[in-house]
């Protein structure tokens, strides 16, 4: 039985259905603007870290970034594919990423791993 609506009624009391937390796809534009001059708090696996982008610019064919990982900065490259997502060729390549109902950004590489971040 499926339930499409958010809340539904039984005869004998209210029950209260929630559908679960859907995420959208970011790509291209979208994805670089909510990228550029934004720093995250992430999680990757059981390892915090902080993610750093400066300004993008809309039509970039690459984006550096910064990330502190165990104390230690990293600076890298991002590579921008032509469907619009981002790839990296120092640590695995194309990345999907998707905001959460909660705002978070979910980015998850070809190997599985996925990383959740929180804008600051």
């Amino acid at each position: 039985m499926r339930f499409f609506p958010l809340f539904t009624r039984a005869l004998l009391g209210a029950i209260i259905v929630v559908e679960p937390a859907l995420s959208a796809e970011i790509t291209g534009t979208k994805l670089l603007s909510d990228l550029s001059d934004t720093t995250f708090d992430c999680m990757q696996d059981e390892i915090p870290l902080v993610w750093r982008f400066n300004e993008i610019a809309p039509e970039a064919t690459f984006i550096h970034y910064t990330a502190v990982l165990h104390g230690k900065l990293i600076k890298a490259t991002y590579n921008i594919t032509s469907n619009g997502r981002i790839s990296s060729a120092e640590y695995g390549s194309e990345r999907i990423v998707e905001r959460s109902a909660d705002g978070s950004l979910k980015v998850t590489r070809v190997d599985g791993r996925v990383m959740t971040c929180f804008a600051r």
